[in-house]
Protein backbone atom coordinates (compact mmCIF):
# COMPACT_ATOMS: atom_id res chain seq x y z
CA UNK A 1 0.00 0.00 0.00
CA UNK A 2 1.44 3.39 -1.01
CA UNK A 3 1.71 6.02 1.52
CA UNK A 4 -1.21 9.07 1.83
CA UNK A 5 -0.24 12.76 1.19
CA UNK A 6 -2.58 15.02 1.56
CA UNK A 7 -2.61 18.87 0.02
CA UNK A 8 -3.89 21.19 1.53
CA UNK A 9 -5.13 24.99 1.08
CA UNK A 10 -6.40 25.65 4.84
CA UNK A 11 -6.25 26.86 7.74
CA UNK A 12 -5.99 23.78 10.06
CA UNK A 13 -4.28 21.35 12.61
CA UNK A 14 -4.23 17.44 11.65
CA UNK A 15 -3.63 13.73 13.47
CA UNK A 16 -3.35 10.73 12.74
CA UNK A 17 -5.43 7.46 15.05
CA UNK A 18 -5.44 3.89 14.99
CA UNK A 19 -7.88 1.76 15.44
CA UNK A 20 -6.74 1.04 19.28
CA UNK A 21 -6.53 4.40 19.63
CA UNK A 22 -3.36 5.11 19.34
CA UNK A 23 -2.25 8.54 18.16
CA UNK A 24 0.33 8.03 15.68
CA UNK A 25 0.82 11.34 14.18
CA UNK A 26 0.50 14.79 15.15
CA UNK A 27 1.26 18.67 14.40
CA UNK A 28 -0.04 22.08 14.63
CA UNK A 29 1.21 25.16 14.17
CA UNK A 30 2.55 25.70 18.00
CA UNK A 31 5.12 23.59 17.33
CA UNK A 32 8.85 24.70 17.62
CA UNK A 33 9.81 23.86 14.44
CA UNK A 34 7.04 26.83 12.82
CA UNK A 35 8.96 29.13 15.00
CA UNK A 36 10.38 30.70 11.62
CA UNK A 37 7.30 30.52 10.05
CA UNK A 38 5.45 27.72 7.81
CA UNK A 39 7.56 26.88 4.47
CA UNK A 40 8.85 23.79 2.36
CA UNK A 41 11.35 21.47 4.90
CA UNK A 42 9.40 22.11 8.22
CA UNK A 43 8.42 19.33 9.82
CA UNK A 44 7.16 19.48 13.13
CA UNK A 45 5.19 16.73 15.10
CA UNK A 46 5.04 13.04 14.34
CA UNK A 47 4.62 10.38 12.06
CA UNK A 48 4.62 12.94 8.95
CA UNK A 49 7.20 14.28 6.18
CA UNK A 50 8.80 17.21 5.70
CA UNK A 51 6.08 20.07 4.03
CA UNK A 52 6.69 20.66 0.48
CA UNK A 53 4.92 24.43 -0.56
CA UNK A 54 3.72 25.27 -4.15
CA UNK A 55 2.41 28.36 -5.72
CA UNK A 56 1.24 29.78 -8.80
CA UNK A 57 0.85 33.07 -9.43
CA UNK A 58 3.86 35.59 -7.86
CA UNK A 59 3.93 39.30 -9.89
CA UNK A 60 2.62 42.85 -8.87
CA UNK A 61 -0.98 41.96 -8.96
CA UNK A 62 -0.92 38.20 -8.23
CA UNK A 63 -0.09 36.64 -4.76
CA UNK A 64 0.02 33.74 -2.86
CA UNK A 65 1.89 33.26 0.59
CA UNK A 66 2.04 30.81 4.01
CA UNK A 67 2.28 31.79 7.08
CA UNK A 68 1.62 30.87 10.46
CA UNK A 69 -1.99 32.92 11.91
CA UNK A 70 -2.23 34.28 15.25
CA UNK A 71 -5.58 35.27 16.99
CA UNK A 72 -4.08 38.39 17.54
CA UNK A 73 -3.96 39.35 13.66
CA UNK A 74 -7.26 37.30 12.71
CA UNK A 75 -9.96 37.41 14.78
CA UNK A 76 -12.40 34.94 13.01
CA UNK A 77 -9.86 32.00 13.31
CA UNK A 78 -12.61 30.30 15.89
CA UNK A 79 -11.87 26.75 16.92
CA UNK A 80 -9.43 26.04 13.84
CA UNK A 81 -6.63 27.65 15.93
CA UNK A 82 -4.57 25.54 19.07
CA UNK A 83 -3.24 27.97 21.80
CA UNK A 84 -3.96 30.86 19.41
CA UNK A 85 -2.14 29.89 15.78
CA UNK A 86 -2.91 27.87 12.89
CA UNK A 87 -1.57 27.21 9.54
CA UNK A 88 -2.38 29.55 7.11
CA UNK A 89 -2.96 29.75 3.21
CA UNK A 90 -3.40 32.25 0.85
CA UNK A 91 -3.45 33.36 -3.03
CA UNK A 92 -4.89 36.48 -4.64
CA UNK A 93 -4.95 38.78 -7.81
CA UNK A 94 -6.24 39.31 -10.99
CA UNK A 95 -5.20 35.69 -12.81
CA UNK A 96 -5.70 32.00 -11.02
CA UNK A 97 -3.90 32.00 -7.69
CA UNK A 98 -3.13 29.21 -6.18
CA UNK A 99 -0.98 27.79 -2.88
CA UNK A 100 -0.82 24.06 -2.20
CA UNK A 101 1.11 22.35 0.79
CA UNK A 102 1.45 18.74 0.54
CA UNK A 103 2.71 16.23 3.39
CA UNK A 104 3.23 12.43 3.38
CA UNK A 105 2.00 10.34 6.46
CA UNK A 106 4.88 7.89 7.43
CA UNK A 107 2.00 5.24 7.65
CA UNK A 108 -0.25 4.22 5.28
CA UNK A 109 -4.11 4.67 6.68
CA UNK A 110 -5.30 1.27 8.02
CA UNK A 111 -9.02 -0.09 8.57
CA UNK A 112 -10.00 1.21 11.89
CA UNK A 113 -7.51 4.50 11.66
CA UNK A 114 -9.19 8.04 11.87
CA UNK A 115 -7.96 10.88 10.11
CA UNK A 116 -8.69 14.41 11.39
CA UNK A 117 -8.36 17.85 10.38
CA UNK A 118 -9.94 21.47 11.46
CA UNK A 119 -10.84 23.96 8.41
CA UNK A 120 -11.80 27.64 8.65
CA UNK A 121 -11.57 30.18 5.50
CA UNK A 122 -13.73 33.22 4.71
CA UNK A 123 -15.98 33.58 1.85
CA UNK A 124 -14.43 34.95 -1.57
CA UNK A 125 -13.96 37.91 -2.51
CA UNK A 126 -13.52 39.60 -6.06
CA UNK A 127 -11.26 42.84 -5.61
CA UNK A 128 -10.54 43.70 -8.87
CA UNK A 129 -12.79 44.12 -12.08
CA UNK A 130 -9.89 42.30 -13.87
CA UNK A 131 -9.92 39.16 -11.55
CA UNK A 132 -9.91 35.49 -13.18
CA UNK A 133 -13.49 34.73 -13.10
CA UNK A 134 -12.92 31.34 -12.40
CA UNK A 135 -14.59 30.06 -9.00
CA UNK A 136 -11.93 29.54 -6.22
CA UNK A 137 -11.35 26.87 -3.63
CA UNK A 138 -9.90 25.53 -0.45
CA UNK A 139 -9.72 22.11 1.35
CA UNK A 140 -7.88 19.14 1.83
CA UNK A 141 -7.06 16.18 -0.16
CA UNK A 142 -5.86 12.51 0.38
CA UNK A 143 -3.56 11.05 -2.08
CA UNK A 144 -2.38 7.83 -2.94
CA UNK A 145 0.87 9.87 -5.63
CA UNK A 146 4.03 11.28 -4.39
CA UNK A 147 4.03 14.02 -7.35
CA UNK A 148 4.53 17.77 -5.16
CA UNK A 149 6.28 19.40 -7.82
CA UNK A 150 3.14 21.99 -8.87
CA UNK A 151 0.07 22.83 -7.66
CA UNK A 152 -1.97 21.33 -10.72
CA UNK A 153 -1.00 17.57 -8.55
CA UNK A 154 -2.99 18.24 -5.71
CA UNK A 155 -5.68 15.75 -6.79
CA UNK A 156 -3.40 13.07 -8.88
CA UNK A 157 -4.93 10.26 -7.33
CA UNK A 158 -6.79 11.06 -5.11
CA UNK A 159 -8.67 9.01 -2.75
CA UNK A 160 -10.93 11.90 -0.87
CA UNK A 161 -11.09 15.62 -1.51
CA UNK A 162 -12.97 17.77 1.32
CA UNK A 163 -13.69 21.20 0.77
CA UNK A 164 -15.43 24.45 0.22
CA UNK A 165 -16.28 25.78 -3.19
CA UNK A 166 -17.37 28.95 -4.74
CA UNK A 167 -20.84 28.96 -5.66
CA UNK A 168 -21.71 26.14 -3.72
CA UNK A 169 -23.83 26.93 -0.38
CA UNK A 170 -22.55 23.15 0.97
CA UNK A 171 -19.20 21.83 1.71
CA UNK A 172 -18.38 18.93 -1.31
CA UNK A 173 -16.98 15.82 -0.98
CA UNK A 174 -14.86 14.08 -4.07
CA UNK A 175 -14.37 10.41 -3.64
CA UNK A 176 -15.30 9.05 -6.72
CA UNK A 177 -18.98 8.17 -5.66
CA UNK A 178 -20.06 10.10 -8.59
CA UNK A 179 -20.94 14.29 -9.50
CA UNK A 180 -24.33 13.91 -8.27
CA UNK A 181 -23.32 12.44 -4.73
CA UNK A 182 -20.44 15.59 -3.79
CA UNK A 183 -22.69 17.51 -1.90
CA UNK A 184 -22.53 17.26 2.24
CA UNK A 185 -25.14 18.38 3.34
CA UNK A 186 -23.40 20.33 5.42
CA UNK A 187 -23.97 24.30 4.85
CA UNK A 188 -20.52 26.54 4.79
CA UNK A 189 -19.58 28.04 8.22
CA UNK A 190 -17.46 30.61 8.32
CA UNK A 191 -16.78 29.38 12.22
CA UNK A 192 -15.24 26.53 10.22
CA UNK A 193 -15.11 22.56 10.36
CA UNK A 194 -13.94 19.53 12.89
CA UNK A 195 -13.84 16.87 9.63
CA UNK A 196 -12.74 13.07 10.71
CA UNK A 197 -12.50 10.54 7.92
CA UNK A 198 -12.32 6.86 9.50
CA UNK A 199 -11.02 3.61 7.30
CA UNK A 200 -13.84 1.05 7.42
CA UNK A 201 -12.49 -0.83 4.41
CA UNK A 202 -10.21 -1.24 1.44
CA UNK A 203 -12.92 1.07 -0.50
CA UNK A 204 -15.21 2.91 2.61
CA UNK A 205 -15.09 5.18 4.69
CA UNK A 206 -16.98 6.71 7.38
CA UNK A 207 -16.96 10.47 7.70
CA UNK A 208 -17.77 13.20 10.66
CA UNK A 209 -18.34 16.48 10.18
CA UNK A 210 -19.05 19.59 12.84
CA UNK A 211 -19.31 23.15 13.12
Amino acid sequence: MKKLTFACCLLFLCGLVRADQTNVAEDDAIQEAYNGGFDSGKNGGSGFGEWKMTNEGNDENRHFGFYIARTENNKDLNGAAHNEKAWGLFANGNGFEQAVAYRALQNPLAVGDSFSFMLENGTFEKKFETDDPAGGSVGLTLRTSDATESPADYNKDAVFEFGYYQGKPNYQIYDGAGEDKTDSGVAFSDGGVSVTVTITGEDTYDLEIRR
